[in-house]
C-alpha cells in the first residue's frame, strides 16, 4: 500500500520483483558460501558450465552468463590463471578466441555440482517437490522471455 505518496515498507515484500530479488540474492549468498569452501564462486562455476558444451568465443560467454564483457573477461582471465579452462584461437577467424574448459576444470565442475546439487536439494526439500517443480517451470518461463 501507499501512503502519503511513499512506499509502505511493510509490504515491500509482497511486490514480485523485491520477492525474486530478494530470493535471488538469498539462493546465491548460500550457494556462494558453498562454493567458496572449495575456492569457487557463483559466476566461476556459472562460466565452466558454460563451457561443458564445448568451446565458446567471448560474446557468446558475455551472452550466456548475462554479464558485461569486462566482467566476463575478468572471469576467464581467472579461471585461465587457475588452469580451468584455456583459450584457442577460433579456427575461422583468427582475431577470435575460444574458451575451452579443461580436464582440471572438468574436474572442479563435478566438485562444484555436487554443491550446488545439495543447495538445491534443501530447497526442494524445503519447498516440497510439486512445489518445486511449479517454481522451475515458472522460472524457465520467465527467463525465455525478451526482454
Amino acid at each position: 500500500m501507499v501512503r502519503g505518496g511513499g512506499i509502505d515498507a511493510e509490504r515491500v515484500t509482497d511486490d514480485l520483483v523485491e520477492l525474486l530479488t530478494v530470493t535471488q540474492r538469498k539462493l546465491a549468498g548460500q550457494v556462494s558460501a558453498a562454493l567458496a569452501e572449495d575456492g569457487g564462486t557463483l559466476d566461476g562455476y556459472r562460466l565452466l558450465r558454460a563451457l561443458t558444451a564445448g568451446g565458446r568465443t567471448m560474446g557468446e560467454l558475455v551472452t550466456a552468463l548475462h554479464l558485461p564483457a569486462p566482467s566476463c573477461t575478468r572471469l576467464v582471465d581467472a579461471a585461465v590463471d587457475r588452469a580451468l579452462a584455456y583459450r584457442l584461437p577460433h579456427h575461422e577467424d583468427g582475431r577470435k578466441v575460444v574458451v575451452h574448459l579443461s580436464g582440471p576444470g572438468r574436474d572442479r565442475l563435478a566438485r562444484w555440482e555436487a554443491l550446488v546439487g545439495a543447495s538445491e536439494s534443501a530447497l526442494a526439500v524445503a519447498l516440497g517437490a510439486q512445489r518445486t517443480a511449479a517454481l522451475r517451470s515458472a522460472l524457465s518461463e520467465l527467463a525465455a522471455t525478451e526482454g
